[in-house]
């Protein structure tokens, strides 16, 4: 019972939470423990609420994930973990969280709350309308950043929460340009978009990420400016591999291309280095 819990929670799937520390890298507290310890628990209040909607949503989707030709092996669908326990556990899950999110500060438990009526919100409605989905799809990340900035009491430039936003719309048009190429209907919005569509729309939306990113470098410090070439290559790497290798949003494949993972690195490296490196 307890594994299949933990299968449907989908802890894989908690990297996106990640997102909650570019505050503190990006505010420069990076040294900072004490705002380290508020974002931990700030991730594992995200990391239990979002496990708490994908055991909800595999509940609402149970038909159709018997159908499917992966998803029917998820323990809901397959039948290991009931339907009405998976959904006691849920909510169960769901109300602790909020109230630590709410212990920690009123902010916090109001953005998880956000966080929470947004996911409802895609699951049970607007996931199956086109370009609504991807939207409501990037909402949650960019809840995810503010809960971050809530959390420790900073602000960060809104060119950043920007970045966030178009970021997560690359990575969710990418994963429906791989859908409809393997040719998958798992989704109601899936018939309402084409290929073509798809990319028009990952294109666009590439172009004004690396273009908001761009103003955000010169916002910040014109120095990091020379990180704009890591950023175009590893955006560029993964349209490649999309294209390439089938690659949606698969964090897993990503990391096995040793290319994009040597890009990112130095990313971070020279981010860190232009950021502190007078602290150090």
């Amino acid at each position: 019972m307890l594994r299949s819990v933990i299968r449907s929670m989908r802890p894989y799937q908690w990297y996106k939470n990640l997102v909650i520390f570019l505050c503190i890298i990006f505010s420069n507290n990076l040294l900072n423990l004490e705002m380290w310890l508020y974002l931990i628990m700030v991730f594992f209040v995200f990391c239990m609420l979002a496990g708490s909607q994908y055991m909800l949503n595999d509940v609402k989707d149970i038909e159709k994930d018997c159908l499917h030709s992966k998803k029917r092996y998820r323990p809901i669908a397959a039948g290991i973990l009931p339907a009405r326990t998976a959904l006691l556990i849920s909510f169960t899950i769901m109300t602790l969280s909020l109230v630590f999110a709410f212990a920690m500060g009123r902010l916090v438990g109001v953005v998880s709350l956000m966080y929470v009526v947004n996911s409802i919100a895609y699951s049970f409605y607007f996931k199956n309308y086109a370009i609504v989905d991807a939207i409501f799809i990037a909402v949650g990340f960019v809840i995810r950043a503010i809960a971050g900035c809530v959390a420790i009491n900073i602000t960060v430039s809104p060119w950043l929460i920007l970045c966030v936003f178009l970021l997560a719309l690359v990575l969710a048009f990418g994963k429906r340009r791989h859908e409809l190429e393997e040719g998958q209907n798992s989704r109601d919005s899936l018939a309402q978009y084409t290929i073509a569509m798809s990319e028009t729309l990952l294109n666009s939306s590439v172009s004004m990420l690396l273009m908001s990113y761009a103003l955000y470098t010169i916002s910040i410090h014109t120095t990091m400016m020379l990180t704009l070439p890591f950023v175009f290559y590893g955006t560029f790497r993964y349209v490649q591999l999309i294209n390439l290798k089938g690659i949606g949003e698969e964090v897993e494949l990503l990391l096995k291309d040793k290319p994009f993972v040597l890009n990112v690195a130095l990313w971070i490296f020279l981010t860190v280095l232009i950021l502190y490196g007078g602290s150090f």
